[in-house]
C-alpha cells in the first residue's frame, strides 16, 4: 500500500541519509539524526503485554518521531497528539489517497 515507501519520504524530509526498510520482522528500526526517526511494524502485536516487549513506551519519551504502521492494532496505548495518515487504493494500481488526521497544529 505504501507505508514504507511514505516513511522513507518523512526519513528523506528529516535529512536522514540511511537505508530505510521495512521492520516486519525486527518490530522496530532506529535512525539517528538530528531528529530521531522510530520505525514500527505493529502487525503481530496482539495484546498490551506485547506492546510492552517492544519498548513501545520508552521510545515515546526519547522525543523522536514513531512512525508505526499498523496502528490500530494498538489505537489504546497512542498519545493524543498522534497524527494519523491513512492510505486506501485510489483509481489505478499505483494511486493512492492519503487522509491525515490528528493534531489540529499540523
Amino acid at each position: 500500500m505504501g507505508k514504507t515507501c511514505f516513511v522513507r519520504g518523512l526519513a528523506k524530509g528529516l535529512g536522514l541519509k540511511d537505508q530505510i526498510s521495512s521492520p516486519t520482522f525486527a518490530i522496530v528500526n532506529e535512525y539517528r539524526g538530528k531528529i530521531p526517526l522510530y520505525h514500527f511494524d505493529m502487525y503481530r502485536i496482539e495484546t498490551l503485554g506485547d506492546l510492552y516487549s517492544t519498548g513501545f513506551f520508552d521510545y515515546l519519551d526519547q522525543g523522536g518521531i514513531c512512525a508505526i504502521e499498523w496502528s490500530e492494532n494498538i489505537a489504546q496505548a497512542l498519545p493524543k497528539q498522534a497524527i494519523t495518515v491513512s492510505f486506501s487504493q485510489g483509481g489505478t494500481e499505483n494511486q493512492r489517497i492519503i487522509e491525515i488526521a490528528g493534531d489540529e497544529r499540523f
